[in-house]
């Protein structure tokens, strides 16, 4: 047994740990002289621990050129991405003004396809027909089955036409009211509001022109004041045309003195009566716009009244028909007030 143990001490003696023959490299990787003499000992000598250390050395540089991307993106703020609520605000309201015309432009355009590719078909044979090929088809059948195809193609096609043009002009409209709703008014308490803010609760009637044609349309809403506002009728005076920048200052500032000095004496109930509106630039150029296109005349004046959900309910030239439109909106509360379905509404748009 003794003799056993020399003979595995002689031939397999114990060694300390040996170091690792990449830790020296390792260490040494930093230095310029050590990364140069490297690359020459690299070169010259082919060994798998040298291309071990030097992936090493690449991660570890990956790994520092991400961890200062981070920092710099961290230190960096994220592009703020501005979100247009209007756009969401038309496409849900086109789609609950009509809420089948995207099924109706899908059908249309498959029909109006699929009965020209059947006209091109019946061309082909009316063709072959006519050449007096083998097999053709009477000529009578495939000049029969042309028209059809092209009286097919017209009618889907003009239908899908006028569904565009519809999509089109309602998106206009709508896009008009959601400028409109944009606005800023000044309420008699000074809260200042959007025009859009106040669908649900009033129906506003804005009285444009210049300020000797807006007195005269308040004064003339004023002897109808209760009934007008027991319909929710909000009204808006607004001095833009000739001669009203220097009456109403032409500023923010200027129409918020001019409405807080006009109502502060008044009482509760102005908060539902009359709204004063501010930035008139904004207002003087959406009102250009329209009068534009519509082509009309400034002489008289101009009103707009609103529905409760924002739409515009009727517009026109002169004083707003106070008496007419207490004729036609049911009030908000009491007994005439929308107690079913088909009461209450402010009338066909």
């Amino acid at each position: 047994m003794a003799s056993i143990t020399t003979f595995y001490h002689t031939w397999c003696p114990s060694k300390p740990p040996r170091r690792s023959r990449f830790s020296s490299v390792s260490c040494k990787l930093h230095s310029p002289v050590a990364a140069s003499s490297r690359s020459v000992h690299l070169g010259s000598q082919h060994r798998p621990g040298r291309e071990l250390v030097a992936g090493q050395n690449s991660r570890c540089t990956r790994s520092k050129r991400l961890q200062g991307l981070t920092v710099l993106s961290s230190k960096t703020p994220p592009p703020s991405l501005e979100q247009r609520p209007e756009a969401a605000n038309i496409g849900i309201r086109s789609e609950v003004e009509a809420p089948f015309r995207a099924l109706r432009l899908v059908l249309f355009g498959f029909f109006a396809v699929s009965a020209s590719v059947g006209a091109l078909i019946a061309v082909t044979q009316v063709i072959g027909a006519l050449g007096g090929a083998r097999n053709a088809l009477p000529l009578e059948d495939v000049a029969q089955s042309l028209g059809i195809d092209l009286a097919a193609a017209g009618i889907f096609a003009f239908f899908l036409r006028r569904d565009l043009q519809a999509r089109d002009k309602q998106i206009a409209r709508l896009t008009r009211e959601e400028r409109l709703g944009a606005l800023p008014l000044a309420l008699a308490n000074g809260r200042r509001v959007k025009v859009g803010q106040l669908r649900s609760f009033s129906r506003v009637v804005i009285a444009a022109g210049s300020p000797a044609q807006v007195a005269a349309a308040v004064a003339a809403a004023e002897p109808l004041r209760e009934q007008l506002q027991e319909r929710g009728v909000l009204v808006v005076p607004l001095p833009i045309f000739p001669g009203e920048l220097k009456a109403s200052g032409g500023s923010e500032n200027g129409a918020e003195s001019s409405g807080t000095s006009s109502s502060s004496g008044d009482s509760k109930d102005d908060l539902r009566w009359r709204a004063t509106p501010l930035r008139l630039e904004e207002w003087k150029a959406w009102f250009d716009e329209q009068t534009a296109l519509a082509g009309a005349n400034l002489e008289r004046g101009l009103y707009i009244s609103l529905r409760l959900d924002g739409r515009v309910r009727g517009s026109g030239q002169g004083p707003p028909p106070w008496q007419r439109l207490i004729a036609q909106l049911a009030p908000l509360e009491g007994d005439g007030a929308w107690k079913g379905f088909f009461d209450g509404f402010d009338g066909r748009v």
